[in-house]
């Protein structure tokens, strides 16, 4: 027994394997076609949109933040920086209530971010209805911690 990488040879196996237990957890709208070209184009098929908004005042670019969604309709809220100067002033909070907005008129079921252990952002988090799902530990960074939350919209 041997673990070998994807040839083009076993694509089509692959795909019925996958679409079998796709099926098997009711996601069979994902075919052998879709199967087939996830299996060429990686994981990066799955990703529906990936976006980059950013927050202004005054004509001045304040932050930044990213809503990446995937084909089940899930999104995760990512690379939300602010510039030093206009953090702990409530900022954050409105940016992701704008995303919040975007994302429920683009349907999406359930959203979740990675949130670093700060209490100001922990708090809003809270304050906005996310829940805490898990702890990653030193994810990013030896060290630093991340609490997964998320949200049904």
């Amino acid at each position: 027994m041997a673990l070998k990488s994807l040839t083009q040879n076993d694509q089509s196996a692959v795909a019925k394997l996958l679409t079998a237990y796709w099926a098997e957890r009711g996601l069979g709208e994902y075919g052998q076609e879709w199967a087939e070209a996830y299996l060429v184009e990686g994981h990066k098929k799955e990703i529906a949109a990936d976006e980059f908004f950013v927050y202004e005042e005054n004509g001045e670019i304040i932050g930044v933040i990213a809503l990446v969604t995937d084909v089940s309709n899930i999104a995760q809220i990512r690379d939300m920086v602010i510039k030093p100067e206009y953090r702990k002033k409530g900022i954050g909070k409105k940016m992701i209530q704008a995303l919040l907005e975007k994302a429920k008129e683009r349907k999406i079921r359930k959203i979740f971010a990675f949130v670093l252990p700060h209490p100001q952002t922990v708090n809003a988090a809270t304050e906005l209805g996310f829940e805490k799902e898990g702890v990653l530990k030193s994810h990013f960074a030896e060290g630093e911690d991340l609490t997964i939350f998320s949200k049904f919209l």
